[in-house]
């Protein structure tokens, strides 16, 4: 501005020519919209905070929810199966040395016990499959309990039959017979395997008997 044009009187807010004295002032910028760029660094801050604050909230209630766990179900251990009573015996079976058959009394923690037998021999034909029955006797007539029907092992020569969770007491006389594919009775054997005193003792029964006389 020319001083010296200046009309007298003239101030300068006035509509006009403006004087400016010293450095002149940095005035922020407008952005589309009429949003300040100080504007937006707060308001990008708030989101942030907000985020930080929600993630937080949902932190603690995750961990509320898991100190609500029962703590049964957090800590809970597959039940230890024990062994309450065993016992193993041999008798004659057609064309093996002998069958094995171990009789087991078995419970998982404080669950209900269970009869479970398990019959080996070796030196059967592989041709062909073979079966184990386990059962008892009812008034003088076979019961069936349990079957279990294999091929003999390859590797090892060994036929292994598992008889599971018999249906019958620890005084329960069981019988346990021991057939090949077309039928033919090999051997079987009946006892109270479970019993004191009766461990290692069978009463064998030839093949074609009947197991319960």
């Amino acid at each position: 501005m020319d001083l010296q044009r200046a009309t007298y009187g003239q101030q300068p807010d006035e509509p006009g020519e403006i004087l400016t004295f010293g450095m002149p002032e940095r005035r922020s910028r407008l952005l589309p919209g009429g949003i300040r760029r100080p504007a937006i660094a707060t308001v990008v801050a708030g989101i942030v905070i907000r985020g930080l604050a929600l993630a937080l909230t949902l932190v603690v209630l995750s961990h509320d929810a898991a100190s609500h766990v029962p703590v049964t179900a957090r800590t809970q251990r597959p039940p230890v199966i024990d062994v309450l009573i065993a016992s193993a015996v041999s008798f004659p079976l057609k064309g093996t040395p002998g069958a094995l058959l171990q009789v087991q009394y078995l419970r998982a923690g404080h669950g209900p016990a269970a009869i479970w037998a398990t019959l080996a021999a070796s030196g059967l034909p592989r041709d062909t499959y073979y079966t184990a029955t386990a059962g008892d006797c009812v008034t003088g007539h076979p019961r069936m309990l349990a079957s279990a029907s294999s091929y003999q092992d390859p590797h090892t020569d060994m036929l292994i039959l598992p008889l599971n969770n018999l249906p019958a007491s620890v005084g329960t006389e069981i019988w346990v017979r021991v057939t090949n594919a077309p039928g033919t009775d090999l051997g079987a054997a009946r006892g109270a395997f479970l019993m004191p005193g009766a461990a290692g003792r069978a009463v064998p029964d030839l093949p074609g008997r009947p197991v319960c006389p």
